[in-house]
């Protein structure tokens, strides 16, 4: 007895089989069920990205907010609400300490939308990102320099501001910290008797930072100073 008919009889079986799974599926991967994570990220509106970036706001998961933030303006630049991520990005970062990143953003923020009503919170903002990044008075006081520039600029610009309050007195914390940066460079030049650089300092510090509270050892610091070079001059000449 021949077998062909039975073989070619099974192999349409087997492959019908086939194409009825292939079938369900591809009906199932329509259905969503199969879906990558990518596919779905997809299909996310900007209502729903922002909705999730404050979710993860308010629960303190800046991380996770800062992601659909950054998803929502890559995707939807021109979206009402690509204007909320951009701020609440910046917000993300600072909150998370991630102060360098969120400097970066306030300052996109600004650039992007310079009338915004909201552009006095982005400047305080900006500056206490630099304050946050202080460091001691041992150390560049790069970072002490930018937080005092962003706090004068608030309070110059924006008077008015309910940040100019908190922003002048930032201001002078910042500046105690660049007076005592430069004291502390002139007392070690004095250390050394490096006189002429010790007082360029010091007199530097009344000069730059006149309504700064001074060291209490500066003014007598200055009059070594001056008492040494003296020293070192030869006389004047009289006159006749």
């Amino acid at each position: 007895m021949r077998k062909y008919p039975l073989l070619k009889y099974s192999c349409w079986k087997y492959s019908l089989a086939g194409m009825v799974t292939v079938w369900f599926l591809l009906s199932l991967m329509g259905c969503g069920l199969f879906k990558s994570k990518e596919a779905k990220e997809l299909e996310k509106t900007a209502e729903s990205l922002i909705m999730e970036g404050m979710d993860a706001y308010q629960r303190k998961k800046y991380e996770k907010a800062g992601e659909a933030f950054q998803n929502l303006k890559d995707r939807f630049p021109y979206n009402p609400y690509a204007i909320v991520a951009e701020l609440k990005l910046a917000d993300s970062y600072f909150l998370n300490k991630e102060y360098l990143l969120a400097a970066t953003a306030y300052k996109e923020f600004e650039k992007l939308h310079p009338a915004n009503e909201i552009i006095p919170y982005v400047i305080f903002q900006l500056g206490m990102c630099y304050f946050k990044l202080m460091p001691a008075i041992d150390r560049d006081q790069s970072d002490a320099f930018r937080a005092a520039q962003e706090f004068e600029r608030l309070v110059k610009n924006y008077p008015q501001s309910e940040y100019v309050s908190q922003a002048e007195a930032n201001l002078i914390r910042a500046k105690k910290n660049l007076a005592a940066h430069e004291f502390y460079i002139g007392e070690f030049y004095l250390t050394q008797n490096k006189y002429e650089a010790a007082l360029s300092r010091f007199e530097g510090i009344l000069r730059e930072f006149p309504e700064t509270a001074h060291p209490p050892k500066l003014e007598n610091y200055i009059a070594i100073c001056k008492a040494k070079l003296a020293q070192g001059r030869p006389p004047k000449l009289k006159t006749p």
